[in-house]
């Protein structure tokens, strides 16, 4: 069965004069209920919380700064999540609410019970409703924006496809309110190598076309699609997946990558950093592991199974993995031939720093 996740930006969930759009709602629900009908499993990664919050605290409580931020959401997420189950349950569709943190990825347990749920609802045909708990999210454990986090969960669930809906009708080749010339892109096989404006942001939203490049770029590398298409169009969601409806479509790269890989790949932030010689960093852009002997520095204090950001020898990140020796460990093997390792540590857990199963590049072009 396909998994699709979508993405629902708050420009497309609110009025001008900021207050929810219910009629929005409405429309999104039949849509999706549609699609779930058709055979297909979705999970909306949702925005609008803080409208929401806004249109309750009205003037008391103004969205500017963190605090007053995640009050309104405190505010208006119970808000969005109700709107959403009593227009789904018109449709006879049941909702379920999860709320996420950086943190629920990093935690390699805390993922997979995440992932289970979402997998348990969907086997249900029910609808999972992702947010970012922002009452907790502080910037250590903040995803930041629902661009990223819906690559994350799309990632997190092994979706096929993710598609985010927002205010525009596609991507374009410039600016097209500078350029009356400018003209829409259909789709995006080498999203490494484009290089987008950046729009801004909605009122209550923060992100922008850079961050859903970023996101689409992230799962073009891990083998997932994905579509930026106007949420305000009837019937969207129907309409992409039949292929009857426009937008802008980032075509997945070719190269299969498996669960460890697409977890290291969701994680904003790493544990420390290994940086590699020339020779290593060769052998890595092959797939092959990384070695004791290529690695020329370590920093941080991760653990055995903490992911580490791996970099060249001027720090530029070239890709991530999970670790298989403690950072003070590598400090004493690195630069060492693999039959050394056990005689330095008095164990041996294997050749590989970082085997390459659970190694995936992140530089322009890796997959």
């Amino acid at each position: 069965m396909e998994r699709l996740v979508v993405k629902i930006g708050s420009s497309v969930l609110t009025l001008k004069n900021g207050e929810p759009d219910h009629a929005r709602f409405s429309a999104l629900a039949e849509d999706i209920s549609a699609v779930v009908e058709g055979g297909r499993s979705v999970v909306i990664v949702s925005s609008g919380a803080i409208a929401f919050g806004r249109a309750v605290a009205g003037e008391r409580l103004a969205p500017v700064g963190i605090p007053n931020k995640q009050a309104l959401s405190s505010i208006g997420q119970p808000l969005l999540i109700n709107a959403y189950m009593m227009e789904f349950r018109r449709h006879r569709k049941v909702v379920g609410q999860v709320l996420l943190t950086h943190d629920d990825f990093i935690d390699r347990q805390r993922y997979l019970n995440a992932r289970r749920s979402m997998e348990i609802m969907l086997e249900k045909g029910f609808v999972p409703i992702v947010n970012e708990n922002d009452a907790i999210a502080i910037d250590e454990i903040k995803v930041g924006d629902n661009d990223t986090l819906s690559a994350m969960v799309a990632a997190m669930i092994n979706a096929q496809r993710l598609i985010i809906l927002s205010n525009i009708d596609a991507i374009y080749d410039r600016d097209p309110n500078r350029y009356t010339d400018a003209r829409p892109i259909s789709e995006i096989e080498h999203i490494e190598h484009y290089r987008a404006f950046d729009r801004g942001k909605s009122r209550y939203g923060v992100g922008g076309i850079r961050t859903k490049i970023d996101a689409a770029r992230q799962l073009a590398r891990i083998g997932i699609s994905t579509t930026i298409a106007n949420g305000r169009t009837d019937g969207v969601v129907a309409k992409l997946v039949s292929g009857q409806a426009s937008g802008t479509t980032v075509l997945a790269g070719h190269r299969k990558v498996n669960g460890a890989k697409k977890w290291v790949s969701l994680l904003l932030k790493s544990s420390g950093s290994i940086a590699i010689d020339d020779g290593a960093l060769s052998a890595v852009l092959k797939d092959k592991s990384l070695l004791a002997a290529g690695v020329v520095k370590v920093t941080g204090a991760f653990g055995a199974g903490d992911v580490v950001s791996v970099t060249d020898t001027r720090g530029h990140e070239v890709g991530r993995g999970i670790a298989n020796y403690s950072a003070a460990d590598i400090g004493m093997i690195r630069g060492r031939k693999s039959s050394q390792i056990n005689g330095l540590l008095g164990y041996f857990k294997g050749d590989e720093i970082i085997h390459r199963d659970n190694l995936i590049l992140t530089m322009d072009g890796g997959a």
